[in-house]
């Protein structure tokens, strides 16, 4: 990822790292451990999420997939995918930019590591920062994660925040909404409980739509979910 700052300091660049075709059409697997599925594949960025999301969003030109960060004064604008690599991302953000206090989140499609996405959105919240959508913003996925962990949390009208389930690699058939066991419902709740999130809405969010689809938040269900810090009124 690198920082790119409008204050007159030079461009800093920390662990960059450009994901492959494969990692931007979402075939990344990740090996989940201490569960039934131990030996399977778990597709943690979905099937041509990147593709989807495109299709959807209307992206804005804001360069590679990578993740980004845009400074201008108290506020640094976020852009790509998190990956392996993204955890420490915000704690060197912040170092490196103390005057930080808010993470305004533009293009996100998501992420292709979701134990490294929840860290990153952990740390979020650890450095106090307040997180944003403006009213060109589009976020699915594990970014959505990302801007639940900012202590306080808006959103412009016409902003818009995709969601969906995963799937496990060669099982086409198989979404834990349809199974008995889902291998990430008790981390994904706890981590929601935590950023003070109904942990209802990890259920809401894996049965809105298959992976290959992606369900837009509406107002109502945002505010239903007590998402945003104050109501959403568009």
């Amino acid at each position: 990822m690198f920082f790119r700052n409008h204050g007159g300091v030079s461009t800093q660049c920390c662990s960059c790292l450009k994901a492959s075709l494969v990692c931007q059409m979402g075939f990344v697997q990740k090996t989940v451990m201490s569960n039934p599925f131990k030996k399977q594949q778990i597709i943690v960025g979905v099937l041509a999420l990147l593709v989807l999301a495109v299709a959807i969003f209307n992206r804005p030109d804001t360069g590679d997939g990578e993740l980004h960060f845009d400074i201008k004064g108290t506020k640094a604008y976020v852009y790509g995918t998190t990956d392996s690599a993204s955890a420490g991302a915000v704690d060197d953000l912040v170092q490196e930019n103390p005057q930080i206090d808010t993470l305004v989140l533009k293009y996100m499609p998501g992420t292709v590591d979701a134990d490294q996405n929840l860290r990153l959105a952990r740390s979020v919240r650890r450095n106090r920062l307040k997180t944003h959508l403006e009213r060109n913003s589009r976020i699915a996925s594990g970014a959505v994660d990302l801007f639940l962990a900012g202590t306080e949390r808006t959103m412009a009208c016409g902003a818009q925040i995709g969601v969906h389930s995963w799937s496990i690699v060669g099982l086409e058939t198989y979404e834990p909404r349809k199974d008995i066991f889902d291998a990430r419902q008790r981390r994904q709740e706890g981590f929601l409980r935590d950023m003070g999130i109904d942990p209802d809405f990890y259920v809401f969010t894996r049965d809105a739509a298959s992976p290959q689809e992606l369900h837009i938040l509406s107002p109502e269900e945002i505010n239903r979910y007590n998402l945003l810090s104050t109501s959403l009124v568009c």
